[in-house]
């Protein structure tokens, strides 16, 4: 695979095979956007990137740059190489689907990350149910003494990016995320999904 970008406009999602040893970017490209990340063995899809399994491993709640993405089988799927974000991330949520934007008032049809990871791996002949659990990068939900989640705009700014470097060979969906109506009075994504950018070396 030569260098390469995949663009991914808001409200939608895209799916890529990565070689080991290839890395990627995850771009923010206008600033204020939620990326749901999904990561899969591409030698066998029942092996999914692991939010619990890396948060035993790596003893916090997201990964910094210098730990490894774990799969449900412990094998570092990913390296976290570098974060020029504010480093605001989530482990915690699923993708948001239908009944989200439901119990939030929307309509069922709304656009989510549930359905459009489906969309994305139909694009390669694949299907799988349920999703794995994603890595929702630029998510600022911070859990509180409480237990309950601080819900916050996101905070990534135009060209904000994450790197990631494949320590297996893995397919990678990414979803710029649909959560454009307000949580708790506040709109995560500032009221519109917006595009993403992935940049393959």
């Amino acid at each position: 695979m030569t260098n390469s970008v995949v663009d991914i406009p808001g409200y939608q999602g895209r799916a890529f095979r990565l070689e080991r040893g290839r890395s990627f970017r995850v771009v923010d490209v206008e600033g204020c956007q939620i990326a749901d990340m999904f990561v899969i063995s591409n030698d066998d899809k029942d092996e999914v990137f692991s939010p619990a399994m890396t948060r035993q491993v790596i003893f916090r709640l997201t990964p910094r740059p210098g730990d490894f993405l774990y799969s449900n089988r412990r094998c570092p799927m990913l390296t976290f190489l570098n974060d020029n974000s504010p480093g605001c991330h989530d482990m915690a949520f699923a993708p948001c689907d239908p009944d989200f934007y439901v119990d939030l008032g929307a309509d069922s049809s709304h656009p989510n990350c549930r359905d459009n990871f489906y969309k994305a791996i139909g694009e390669l002949d694949l299907n799988m149910e349920p999703p794995p659990d994603p890595f929702n990068l630029f998510q600022n939900t911070v859990p509180k003494a409480d237990g309950d989640f601080a819900v916050g705009k996101t905070l990534s700014k135009a060209g904000d990016y994450v790197e990631f470097r494949a320590e297996m060979a893995v397919i990678v969906v990414v979803t710029a995320c649909s959560a454009d109506v307000p949580i708790d009075g506040i709109d995560p994504v500032g009221g519109l999904s917006t595009n993403l950018r992935i940049e393959i070396a």
